[in-house]
């Protein structure tokens, strides 16, 4: 039976094709004879005489293996009228993210959403690893700058990443180190009190693990379950693992430890609304957990790995969103 998803997403102009994985899941769902559709947050609202909030959205219809769809006039469509609703809009985490997701609340009983309104509201992307100590390295979130210092220096050997809270893509992330081959601490503070905006912004705090340098593992997750991994490995000389920082990809086989932390972690966070999620790994520890909008990272080229792995991704959500919901 035909289902019907919403993407809501940014301007489908503006997405980076060779890395966007909002089009491919949208494709994947559409070769199995669903229609697909898409909006913005911007293009939600709720009026008080419906029962939903509605969004103005566009069909999407594909032709071959192209990844730029034909797109529909815009129409007003209740959220209700859909089988699934999968946010896939980017960061940063601000207000209108937030926003959204209290409309999204309107359908979260009726309609499968994924991720949950509630849990992305719950689960900072950046926080939410420390609801998994056993599974990290040592972490603080903190804006005081006294804290922090002695944080780098006693949990983290005196040289630490420091990271905002809301942003993603590597953006705001900077590296510190305290001692003879860093900065002395008087220096430390004034750059840490700058970074934290005179202490009103909280940032996490890491410590540098110098196997970056050989790969940060992404491993991608559906309902529990990886399904996808890879390698990003920093340009030369770069410590941030991230594509937009000129990090490049490459096929990855887990380990079975890493897989068993990988599969704890995310099995715990599906049940709390959290099915379509991306772990970042330095080391075999998780550093950071995705869940915004998680990209499914594959290396360029093998696109039989990449026609089974979206073609799975398709059959679960399909699995999934003709599930009845629970009263």
């Amino acid at each position: 039976m035909s289902q019907k998803h919403l993407f809501i997403a940014d301007p489908l102009e503006g997405l980076n094709l060779p890395l966007d994985s909002s089009l491919r899941m949208a494709r994947a769902l559409a070769a199995r004879g669903h229609r697909v559709f898409f909006t913005t947050i911007q293009d939600l609202s709720w009026r008080s005489d419906k029962g939903a909030a509605s969004a103005r959205s566009v069909e999407a219809t594909f032709a071959g293996e192209g990844l730029r769809p034909a797109l529909s006039a815009k129409g007003l469509h209740s959220l209700s009228e859909f089988q699934a609703i999968h946010m896939r809009k980017d960061p940063p985490f601000d207000m209108a993210y937030i926003e959204a997701t209290w409309l999204l609340d309107s359908v979260a009983s009726k309609v499968h959403i994924y991720n949950h309104p509630e849990a992305l509201r719950n689960f900072n992307e950046k926080v939410s690893i420390l609801m998994f100590p056993n599974d990290i390295r040592p972490a603080l979130v903190s804006s005081d700058t006294a804290e922090i210092i002695d944080f780098i220096a006693k949990d983290c050997a005196g040289d630490a990443v420091i990271k905002p809270l809301a942003l993603f893509g590597g953006r705001g992330v900077e590296r510190i180190c305290i001692g003879p081959k860093g900065l002395e601490m008087g220096e430390a503070a004034k750059r840490i009190t700058k970074v934290t905006g005179d202490g009103r912004e909280k940032r996490i705090v890491q410590p540098f693990d110098e196997r970056v340098f050989s790969g940060e593992v992404r491993a991608f997750c559906m309902g529990g379950e990886p399904i996808a991994w890879c390698l990003k490995k920093p340009a030369p000389g770069e410590f941030l693992a991230n594509t937009r920082a000129g990090a490049t990809l490459e096929s990855y086989k887990p380990g079975a430890e890493e897989l068993a932390r990988v599969k704890n972690v995310a099995s715990r966070l599906a049940l709390m609304g959290v099915q379509v999620v991306g772990f970042d790994l330095i080391g075999g520890y998780i550093s950071e957990i995705n869940l915004t909008s998680p990209r499914l990272l594959l290396p360029a080229g093998d696109v039989a790995t990449e026609q089974a792995v979206y073609e799975r991704l398709a059959l679960w959500l399909e699995r999934d969103a003709g599930k009845a919901m629970s009263p």
